[in-house]
């Protein structure tokens, strides 16, 4: 379903063992991530890590968190887990120190996480541009007790560039899951102590979406609250509305995104659309809104509704490039 670093995953959650107090084989590898740790690098070394690692046995990738150390230590746990194909992940360090210790570990080739609280710096916008910047491959935020805000908080993140955001949250059902997820997030971590049933079963879930949708964390339209990768769902700005201000986050004009958007879908399944609002699929809202104008055509055209939404997600992606 997507891929963080050198990781597959197959789904987007993951479940995070503080202590390793409980063997990941009882959530039956239903989780695609499964995180170990902390390990205080000042006191662990790389082969205690290695051997923890190794006594867990699941189908699910497997990381680890770090805490501690120095740069030298950073960088031979990172070299361990390039060598053993796992996630390491270092909770935030002094923020001076953020670029030193992603560069430390980037440098050995991991697939690095690093987890921060929403209360840790005062711009977490800065810092995710700043890690996406130095070449971190996940932002895992820790979100527990933000509440309905969560979601805000993600949203300006993501919207600020960052690398693929993790949200710590708990979630109860599939809508709180896709709540966070179409605000900008790409996976969710939840405790160890999550029941392994509900785990399996919004796993599958997503698995299942994700195969009847084509884009699992396909964001709301920007009308509706949306993130900007929402502008790949936006008419033509012809008329006062809030893609006005998407584009001037993103510093676009409004004739430079009509122009952009038919460039990009120019000979693409998504240049049709005769009998659209505005002759082409360019302009045409997600699959999950119902448009019989839009459904006709890609009908016409033999194209499914989940490559629909894969093309849309391509399309966000090459909007946001610049």
């Amino acid at each position: 379903m997507l891929e963080i670093g050198y990781l597959k995953l197959d789904n987007p959650l993951g479940i995070v063992s503080p202590n390793g107090s409980r063997n990941p084989g009882s959530l039956n590898g239903s989780a695609g991530l499964v995180m170990l740790g902390r390990f205080d690098l000042s006191e662990a070394a790389p082969s205690e890590i290695k051997r923890a690692m190794e006594g867990w046995q699941s189908p699910s990738a497997l990381g680890f968190s770090t805490t501690g150390g120095e740069i030298e230590d950073l960088a031979e746990a990172g070299r361990m887990a390039a060598e053993e194909g796992r996630l390491m992940e270092v909770v935030l360090p002094r923020t001076g120190e953020v670029a030193d210790a992603v560069e430390a570990v980037k440098r050995m080739g991991a697939t690095l996480s690093v987890r921060v609280g929403p209360d840790a710096v005062g711009d977490l916008r800065t810092l995710g541009r700043e890690l996406k910047e130095a070449g971190a491959d996940l932002l895992h935020l820790d979100l527990r007790g933000a509440g309905p805000g969560a979601a805000k908080v993600v949203k300006r993140i993501s919207e600020g560039g960052s690398p693929p955001i993790m949200a710590r949250i708990e979630v109860g059902d599939f809508k709180a899951a896709k709540e966070i997820l179409s605000m900008g997030a790409d996976m969710i971590s939840l405790s160890d102590k999550a029941d392994p049933e509900f785990v399996n079963w919004l796993a599958d879930a997503l698995k299942r979406y994700q195969k009847i949708v084509g884009w699992y964390n396909a964001p709301k339209h920007i009308c509706s609250g949306g993130d900007l990768r929402a502008v790949a769902f936006c008419c033509p700005p012809v008329k006062n509305c809030p893609l006005l201000g998407a584009l001037k986050k993103i510093d676009v004009t409004p004739q430079e995104f009509v122009d952009m958007k038919l460039a990009l879908t120019r000979g693409t399944p998504l240049e049709p659309g005769e009998g659209t609002c505005f002759g082409s699929l360019t302009w045409c809202c997600k699959i999950t809104k119902p448009c019989f104008m839009r459904d006709a055509v890609l009908e016409r055209h033999g194209i499914s509704p989940d490559e629909y939404m894969r093309l849309k997600k391509k399309l966000s992606e090459d909007l946001l490039k610049r």
